[in-house]
Protein backbone atom coordinates (compact mmCIF):
# COMPACT_ATOMS: atom_id res chain seq x y z
CA UNK A 1 0.00 0.00 0.00
CA UNK A 2 1.50 3.36 -1.07
CA UNK A 3 1.53 5.66 2.11
CA UNK A 4 0.36 9.13 1.58
CA UNK A 5 2.99 11.64 1.19
CA UNK A 6 3.80 15.24 2.88
CA UNK A 7 4.15 18.41 1.33
CA UNK A 8 5.79 21.22 3.05
CA UNK A 9 4.45 24.67 1.88
CA UNK A 10 6.74 27.69 3.15
CA UNK A 11 6.62 31.13 2.10
CA UNK A 12 8.78 33.67 2.95
CA UNK A 13 7.68 36.30 5.58
CA UNK A 14 8.52 39.99 4.44
CA UNK A 15 5.17 40.88 4.01
CA UNK A 16 2.23 39.21 3.19
CA UNK A 17 2.48 38.47 -0.87
CA UNK A 18 4.69 35.56 -0.66
CA UNK A 19 2.08 34.24 1.44
CA UNK A 20 -1.27 35.42 -0.53
CA UNK A 21 0.30 34.09 -3.78
CA UNK A 22 1.19 30.33 -2.53
CA UNK A 23 -2.74 29.97 -2.19
CA UNK A 24 -3.10 28.78 -5.48
CA UNK A 25 -0.22 26.06 -4.60
CA UNK A 26 -1.99 25.42 -1.33
CA UNK A 27 -5.69 24.77 -3.44
CA UNK A 28 -4.35 22.24 -6.31
CA UNK A 29 -2.36 20.33 -3.55
CA UNK A 30 -5.79 20.00 -1.43
CA UNK A 31 -7.40 17.97 -4.49
CA UNK A 32 -4.38 15.68 -4.32
CA UNK A 33 -4.33 12.54 -1.95
CA UNK A 34 -1.66 14.06 0.01
CA UNK A 35 -0.95 15.71 3.89
CA UNK A 36 0.00 19.61 3.49
CA UNK A 37 2.24 21.14 6.02
CA UNK A 38 2.01 25.07 5.85
CA UNK A 39 5.21 26.80 7.56
CA UNK A 40 5.31 30.49 8.43
CA UNK A 41 5.74 33.02 10.91
CA UNK A 42 4.81 36.31 11.71
CA UNK A 43 1.80 38.19 10.06
CA UNK A 44 2.13 35.52 6.70
CA UNK A 45 1.50 32.16 9.95
CA UNK A 46 -2.08 34.68 10.91
CA UNK A 47 -2.87 35.05 6.99
CA UNK A 48 -2.75 31.10 6.51
CA UNK A 49 -4.16 30.26 10.36
CA UNK A 50 -7.56 31.77 9.08
CA UNK A 51 -7.05 30.70 5.06
CA UNK A 52 -6.78 27.15 6.21
CA UNK A 53 -7.82 26.07 9.68
CA UNK A 54 -8.26 22.63 8.72
CA UNK A 55 -4.22 22.17 7.92
CA UNK A 56 -1.53 21.85 9.62
CA UNK A 57 0.54 24.83 10.76
CA UNK A 58 3.87 25.28 12.00
CA UNK A 59 5.59 28.32 13.21
CA UNK A 60 8.83 28.25 10.51
CA UNK A 61 11.24 31.49 11.74
CA UNK A 62 12.91 32.83 9.20
CA UNK A 63 14.73 36.39 8.80
CA UNK A 64 13.00 39.30 9.10
CA UNK A 65 15.23 42.65 7.81
CA UNK A 66 15.31 46.21 9.37
CA UNK A 67 13.59 48.12 6.19
CA UNK A 68 14.57 51.74 6.56
CA UNK A 69 12.49 55.00 6.87
CA UNK A 70 14.71 56.31 3.71
CA UNK A 71 17.22 55.19 1.13
CA UNK A 72 17.30 52.51 -0.70
CA UNK A 73 16.30 49.17 0.71
CA UNK A 74 18.53 47.30 -1.67
CA UNK A 75 21.43 48.61 -0.20
CA UNK A 76 19.99 48.14 3.14
CA UNK A 77 19.76 44.16 2.43
CA UNK A 78 23.49 44.19 1.42
CA UNK A 79 24.54 45.67 5.14
CA UNK A 80 22.39 42.91 6.53
CA UNK A 81 23.51 39.87 4.32
CA UNK A 82 25.55 38.46 7.14
CA UNK A 83 22.67 38.27 9.32
CA UNK A 84 20.98 37.08 7.12
CA UNK A 85 23.02 34.14 6.33
CA UNK A 86 23.45 33.46 9.60
CA UNK A 87 19.62 33.46 9.94
CA UNK A 88 18.97 31.37 6.69
CA UNK A 89 21.72 28.41 8.04
CA UNK A 90 19.61 28.58 11.06
CA UNK A 91 16.40 28.07 9.14
CA UNK A 92 18.47 25.40 6.92
CA UNK A 93 19.29 23.11 10.08
CA UNK A 94 15.45 23.66 11.41
CA UNK A 95 13.97 22.48 8.09
CA UNK A 96 16.53 19.02 8.46
CA UNK A 97 14.87 18.56 11.62
CA UNK A 98 11.58 18.84 10.30
CA UNK A 99 12.26 16.48 7.21
CA UNK A 100 12.84 13.98 9.89
CA UNK A 101 10.15 14.83 12.67
CA UNK A 102 7.06 15.47 10.04
CA UNK A 103 8.32 12.55 7.69
CA UNK A 104 8.35 15.31 4.92
CA UNK A 105 8.76 14.17 1.25
CA UNK A 106 8.75 17.12 -0.68
CA UNK A 107 9.08 21.41 -0.12
CA UNK A 108 7.82 23.95 -1.56
CA UNK A 109 8.68 27.57 -0.64
CA UNK A 110 8.00 30.89 -2.09
CA UNK A 111 12.03 33.39 -2.02
CA UNK A 112 12.92 31.09 0.94
CA UNK A 113 16.48 29.91 -0.30
CA UNK A 114 17.76 28.32 2.41
CA UNK A 115 14.74 25.45 2.41
CA UNK A 116 16.91 22.80 -0.30
CA UNK A 117 17.46 19.27 1.27
CA UNK A 118 19.50 16.30 -0.11
CA UNK A 119 17.03 14.50 1.68
CA UNK A 120 14.05 15.44 -0.56
CA UNK A 121 12.89 17.35 -3.39
CA UNK A 122 12.74 21.42 -2.96
CA UNK A 123 11.00 23.32 -5.22
CA UNK A 124 11.89 27.15 -5.70
CA UNK A 125 9.25 29.76 -6.23
CA UNK A 126 10.72 32.77 -7.59
CA UNK A 127 10.28 35.73 -10.07
CA UNK A 128 13.18 37.61 -8.96
CA UNK A 129 15.70 36.29 -10.93
CA UNK A 130 17.08 39.69 -12.29
CA UNK A 131 17.62 41.92 -9.00
CA UNK A 132 17.39 45.29 -9.53
CA UNK A 133 19.51 48.00 -8.01
CA UNK A 134 19.92 51.65 -7.89
CA UNK A 135 22.55 53.36 -10.14
CA UNK A 136 25.32 53.52 -7.46
CA UNK A 137 24.65 50.05 -6.14
CA UNK A 138 25.05 48.30 -9.54
CA UNK A 139 28.42 47.95 -8.64
CA UNK A 140 27.85 45.00 -6.01
CA UNK A 141 24.86 43.48 -8.51
CA UNK A 142 27.49 40.56 -10.24
CA UNK A 143 28.03 39.33 -6.54
CA UNK A 144 24.39 39.25 -5.36
CA UNK A 145 23.27 37.85 -8.36
CA UNK A 146 26.04 35.14 -7.82
CA UNK A 147 25.61 34.19 -4.12
CA UNK A 148 21.74 34.15 -4.63
CA UNK A 149 22.18 31.51 -7.92
CA UNK A 150 24.29 29.93 -5.90
CA UNK A 151 20.99 29.08 -3.06
CA UNK A 152 18.48 28.22 -6.16
CA UNK A 153 21.03 25.80 -7.74
CA UNK A 154 20.73 23.92 -4.58
CA UNK A 155 17.15 23.51 -5.30
CA UNK A 156 15.65 20.53 -7.48
CA UNK A 157 13.48 22.80 -9.52
CA UNK A 158 12.60 26.36 -10.10
CA UNK A 159 8.81 27.40 -10.61
CA UNK A 160 8.53 30.99 -11.70
CA UNK A 161 5.00 32.73 -11.27
CA UNK A 162 4.49 34.20 -14.64
CA UNK A 163 3.95 33.31 -18.28
CA UNK A 164 6.63 32.55 -20.55
CA UNK A 165 6.02 34.61 -23.71
CA UNK A 166 3.50 37.78 -23.81
CA UNK A 167 1.90 39.23 -22.19
CA UNK A 168 3.89 39.15 -19.25
CA UNK A 169 3.96 40.57 -15.72
CA UNK A 170 7.40 40.50 -14.70
CA UNK A 171 9.28 41.77 -18.05
CA UNK A 172 13.12 41.47 -17.55
CA UNK A 173 12.89 40.76 -13.49
CA UNK A 174 12.08 37.04 -14.47
CA UNK A 175 12.72 36.41 -18.45
CA UNK A 176 16.84 35.93 -18.39
CA UNK A 177 19.29 34.56 -20.83
CA UNK A 178 20.29 31.88 -18.73
CA UNK A 179 18.99 30.51 -15.56
CA UNK A 180 20.09 29.29 -12.25
CA UNK A 181 18.73 26.02 -12.77
CA UNK A 182 17.50 24.05 -16.25
CA UNK A 183 14.84 22.63 -14.58
CA UNK A 184 12.81 25.57 -14.45
CA UNK A 185 9.24 26.02 -14.98
CA UNK A 186 7.14 29.09 -15.86
CA UNK A 187 3.73 28.48 -13.80
CA UNK A 188 1.54 31.15 -14.85
CA UNK A 189 0.67 34.25 -12.44
CA UNK A 190 -0.46 33.07 -8.95
CA UNK A 191 -3.45 35.10 -7.12
CA UNK A 192 -5.02 34.39 -3.98
CA UNK A 193 -8.15 34.88 -5.70
CA UNK A 194 -8.01 32.34 -8.29
CA UNK A 195 -10.28 29.65 -6.75
CA UNK A 196 -12.80 32.48 -4.87
CA UNK A 197 -16.00 33.86 -5.39
CA UNK A 198 -16.07 36.88 -4.49
CA UNK A 199 -19.02 38.25 -2.36
CA UNK A 200 -21.12 40.78 -3.60
CA UNK A 201 -20.89 44.29 -1.93
CA UNK A 202 -23.86 46.43 -2.89
CA UNK A 203 -22.14 49.89 -1.89
CA UNK A 204 -20.54 52.39 -4.20
CA UNK A 205 -16.93 52.43 -3.56
CA UNK A 206 -14.96 55.39 -5.57
CA UNK A 207 -11.38 53.96 -4.18
CA UNK A 208 -10.00 51.07 -2.65
CA UNK A 209 -6.63 51.64 -0.67
CA UNK A 210 -4.84 48.50 -0.48
CA UNK A 211 -2.05 48.60 1.87
CA UNK A 212 0.86 46.44 2.23
CA UNK A 213 4.37 45.14 2.74
CA UNK A 214 6.89 45.51 5.57
CA UNK A 215 7.06 48.39 8.32
CA UNK A 216 7.70 50.77 9.13
CA UNK A 217 6.50 51.93 5.57
CA UNK A 218 3.21 49.97 5.55
CA UNK A 219 2.27 52.70 8.14
CA UNK A 220 3.87 55.88 6.86
CA UNK A 221 2.04 55.15 3.40
CA UNK A 222 -1.34 54.60 5.46
CA UNK A 223 -1.36 57.74 7.43
CA UNK A 224 -0.81 59.52 3.84
CA UNK A 225 -3.56 58.01 2.42
CA UNK A 226 -5.86 58.16 5.23
CA UNK A 227 -5.46 61.84 5.51
CA UNK A 228 -6.01 62.52 1.67
CA UNK A 229 -8.66 60.52 1.94
CA UNK A 230 -10.96 62.09 4.27
CA UNK A 231 -10.44 64.88 2.51
CA UNK A 232 -11.16 64.43 -1.14
CA UNK A 233 -14.78 63.00 -0.02
CA UNK A 234 -14.66 60.09 -2.18
CA UNK A 235 -15.98 56.87 -0.67
CA UNK A 236 -13.00 55.21 0.07
CA UNK A 237 -12.29 51.30 1.90
CA UNK A 238 -9.08 50.71 3.22
CA UNK A 239 -7.52 47.91 3.57
CA UNK A 240 -4.62 47.74 6.03
CA UNK A 241 -3.00 44.40 5.90
CA UNK A 242 -2.50 43.51 9.22
CA UNK A 243 -3.82 39.80 9.71
CA UNK A 244 -2.92 39.71 13.12
CA UNK A 245 -5.88 42.04 14.42
CA UNK A 246 -9.46 42.34 13.43
CA UNK A 247 -11.43 45.65 13.78
CA UNK A 248 -13.53 47.53 11.42
CA UNK A 249 -14.36 51.57 11.88
CA UNK A 250 -16.07 54.01 9.53
CA UNK A 251 -15.66 57.33 9.76
CA UNK A 252 -17.55 60.05 7.36
CA UNK A 253 -16.25 58.79 4.17
CA UNK A 254 -13.97 56.56 4.95
CA UNK A 255 -14.11 52.94 6.17
CA UNK A 256 -11.31 50.96 7.46
CA UNK A 257 -10.58 47.14 7.80
CA UNK A 258 -7.59 45.26 9.24
CA UNK A 259 -8.22 42.24 7.23
CA UNK A 260 -10.63 40.75 5.73
CA UNK A 261 -11.38 36.93 4.04
CA UNK A 262 -10.79 36.50 0.62
CA UNK A 263 -14.33 35.97 -0.94
CA UNK A 264 -14.86 39.81 0.91
CA UNK A 265 -11.48 41.65 -0.12
CA UNK A 266 -12.63 40.09 -3.76
CA UNK A 267 -16.14 41.89 -3.54
CA UNK A 268 -14.26 44.73 -2.65
CA UNK A 269 -11.59 44.61 -5.22
CA UNK A 270 -14.70 43.80 -7.98
CA UNK A 271 -16.47 47.17 -6.17
CA UNK A 272 -14.12 49.75 -6.67
CA UNK A 273 -14.11 52.51 -9.17
CA UNK A 274 -9.96 52.51 -9.18
CA UNK A 275 -7.56 50.89 -6.54
CA UNK A 276 -4.27 52.60 -5.07
CA UNK A 277 -1.68 50.51 -3.50
CA UNK A 278 1.93 48.97 -3.66
CA UNK A 279 3.19 47.96 -7.04
CA UNK A 280 4.55 44.78 -5.11
CA UNK A 281 4.88 41.49 -7.53
CA UNK A 282 1.80 39.87 -5.43
CA UNK A 283 -0.32 42.79 -5.58
CA UNK A 284 -0.29 42.92 -9.30
CA UNK A 285 -1.11 39.31 -9.98
CA UNK A 286 -4.46 39.80 -7.89
CA UNK A 287 -4.86 43.35 -10.16
CA UNK A 288 -4.43 41.83 -13.00
CA UNK A 289 -6.60 38.57 -12.39
CA UNK A 290 -9.40 41.41 -11.93
CA UNK A 291 -8.82 43.39 -14.62
CA UNK A 292 -8.75 46.93 -11.99
CA UNK A 293 -7.88 50.06 -12.59
CA UNK A 294 -5.34 50.84 -10.50
CA UNK A 295 -2.47 53.89 -9.10
CA UNK A 296 0.76 52.36 -8.00
CA UNK A 297 2.79 53.68 -4.71
CA UNK A 298 6.03 52.31 -5.01
CA UNK A 299 7.78 51.95 -1.56
CA UNK A 300 10.59 53.95 -1.46
CA UNK A 301 13.95 52.88 -2.24
CA UNK A 302 12.18 49.41 -3.30
CA UNK A 303 13.75 49.06 -6.78
CA UNK A 304 11.85 46.16 -7.94
CA UNK A 305 8.75 47.63 -7.36
CA UNK A 306 9.90 51.21 -8.93
CA UNK A 307 11.17 48.98 -12.05
CA UNK A 308 7.75 47.40 -12.49
CA UNK A 309 5.85 51.02 -11.93
CA UNK A 310 7.66 52.68 -14.38
CA UNK A 311 7.71 49.47 -16.96
CA UNK A 312 3.83 49.43 -16.74
CA UNK A 313 3.64 53.19 -17.19
CA UNK A 314 5.13 53.53 -19.89
CA UNK A 315 3.31 50.11 -21.45
CA UNK A 316 0.23 52.77 -20.61
CA UNK A 317 -1.52 50.08 -18.62
CA UNK A 318 -0.85 51.85 -15.12
CA UNK A 319 -0.31 55.32 -13.57
CA UNK A 320 1.92 55.67 -10.80
CA UNK A 321 3.42 58.36 -8.57
CA UNK A 322 6.03 58.54 -6.10
CA UNK A 323 5.18 58.30 -2.18
CA UNK A 324 6.89 61.81 -1.27
CA UNK A 325 4.87 63.85 -3.74
CA UNK A 326 1.66 61.68 -4.05
CA UNK A 327 -1.20 63.43 -4.29
CA UNK A 328 -4.66 61.63 -4.54
CA UNK A 329 -6.78 64.16 -6.36
CA UNK A 330 -4.22 64.44 -9.33
CA UNK A 331 -2.93 60.90 -9.20
CA UNK A 332 -6.73 59.71 -10.05
CA UNK A 333 -7.20 61.78 -12.57
CA UNK A 334 -4.11 61.35 -14.96
CA UNK A 335 -5.09 57.48 -13.80
CA UNK A 336 -7.83 57.81 -16.30
CA UNK A 337 -6.02 57.11 -19.23
CA UNK A 338 -4.54 53.86 -17.92
CA UNK A 339 -7.25 51.46 -18.15
CA UNK A 340 -5.13 48.57 -16.55
CA UNK A 341 -5.14 45.01 -18.32
CA UNK A 342 -6.36 41.16 -17.72
CA UNK A 343 -4.14 38.63 -17.13
CA UNK A 344 -5.76 34.89 -16.05
CA UNK A 345 -3.92 31.63 -15.44
CA UNK A 346 -5.71 28.31 -15.72
CA UNK A 347 -3.29 26.50 -13.85
CA UNK A 348 -3.07 24.08 -16.49
CA UNK A 349 1.00 24.65 -15.63
CA UNK A 350 0.91 24.51 -12.03
CA UNK A 351 -1.47 21.58 -11.61
CA UNK A 352 0.86 19.43 -13.91
CA UNK A 353 3.75 20.16 -12.49
CA UNK A 354 2.32 19.34 -9.17
CA UNK A 355 1.24 15.99 -10.37
CA UNK A 356 4.56 15.09 -12.07
CA UNK A 357 6.68 15.89 -8.64
CA UNK A 358 4.09 13.59 -6.88
CA UNK A 359 4.09 10.78 -9.06
CA UNK A 360 8.12 11.03 -8.60
CA UNK A 361 7.93 10.85 -4.49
Amino acid sequence: MNKTKTILVCPMDWGLGHATRIVPVIELLKKKDVRIILGADNRPLDFLKQRYPELEVVKFPGYVPHYPAKGAMAIKMISEMPEMIKQADKAHLFLEKLIDEKNINLVISDNRYELWSSKVKTVFVTHQLNIQMPKYGRVARPALRQMIYSYIKKHDELWIPDFEGEPNLSGALSHIDNYPLENYHFIGPLSRFQFVKPEHISKEIDLLIMLSGPEPQRTILEVKLKDQAFRSGLKTVILQGRTEDKHHVKMENVEIFSHLPDEEFAGYIDAAKTIVCRPGYSSLMDLVWFGKRAVFIPTPGQTEQEFLAESLKQKGLYFYQNQKEFDLQKALSLAESYPGFTLKNNDSILNHRIDALIGEL
